[in-house]
């Protein structure tokens, strides 16, 4: 088995890492380095570092990176000036009369192409734009329309957690956000608590779901019959997760707060896939 020295790159900020081979060459993490695409040329920042089986890559092998970046090449990726290309791109909307919002502008290693990223309420016709922008730039100009998500990871910013955005600081992959995360975790549905920046639910959402589907399953369900240690019978009105306690209503309509360890379920209740009954538990009987 053959190993290779494998370094994983990434071309902006949180973005997806492609791995490249670095044969012959002394490399560390934060390293920018030359790197070949499909578009051609283009910097990028080394982010990690790791021996590999040279087969695992299969027939098509892994590309090798060109070579570490030098002075000279970022300097020149630093002449790219996207205020001004953004001003550009805006002002050349404008006077066409496109319903399109440019989010980022990114140029590739040398100055010779520029993606520009843009959000629309629809499709949109851009094709005399690139040609308008191609002109004034005088480079290839290639148009691309991104998603909500996309805009935030794009832009940045702050969210309700007074954090910066998962998406454009660490988040590399969109993973699938439902609002059953929500309901599983006994959230509030109001949209300004379950949504970000974007509008669309938190990505992290997804980041406790697994932790709260294996405490609800500790958890006896809504309305079952129990019975405690002491031979209290109830039936389950509340339940608090990640406390793992239950209220239980006695049979006299007294409620008692019992820890879930401390019960026995007699007959399981139908439970209930909706709703906030396991929130607001008052656990000084516990203390």
């Amino acid at each position: 088995m053959e190993c290779i020295n494998v370094v994983g790159v990434q071309f902006r900020r949180a973005g997806k890492i492609y791995d490249f081979s670095a044969p012959n060459t002394s490399v560390k993490i934060g390293d920018h380095v030359v790197v070949d695409t499909e578009r051609g040329a283009s910097i990028a920042k080394i982010v990690t570092v790791k021996y590999s089986d040279k087969d695992s890559y299969g027939e098509t092998g892994i590309k090798p990176i060109l070579r570490v970046a030098s002075t000279k090449d970022i300097d020149l990726e630093g002449k790219f000036n996207e205020d001004k290309v953004m001003s550009f791109s805006r002002e050349r909307i404008a006077r066409i009369g496109l319903e399109m919002r440019v989010m980022k502008a990114e140029a590739q290693f040398g100055g010779n192409k520029i993606t520009i990223y843009f959000t629309a309420p629809g499709r949109v016709d851009f094709r005399d734009l690139v040609k308008d922008l191609a002109g004034g730039l005088k480079a290839r100009v290639e148009l691309k329309q991104v998603g909500a998500r996309d805009e935030a990871k794009l832009v940045g910013g702050m969210g309700i957690c007074g954090r910066e955005y998962c998406c454009s600081s660490f988040l590399r992959e969109f993973v699938p956000v439902s609002i059953k995360m929500a309901k599983n975790q006994n959230l509030a549905l109001n949209p300004n608590k379950v949504s970000g920046g974007c509008g669309r639910l938190l990505c992290c959402l997804t980041y406790e779901n697994d932790t709260y589907t294996d405490l609800r399953k500790r958890m006896p369900p809504y309305r079952s019959r129990v019975k405690t240690f002491d031979g209290l019978y109830g039936d389950v009105v509340k339940a608090d997760l990640l406390n793992q306690v239950c209220v239980i209503e006695a049979e006299d309509g007294q409620q008692h707060t019992v820890p879930v360890n401390r019960l026995e379920v007699v007959k399981a209740g139908e439970g209930v896939e909706e709703g906030e009954w396991g929130q607001d538990i008052d656990l000084k009987d516990l203390e």
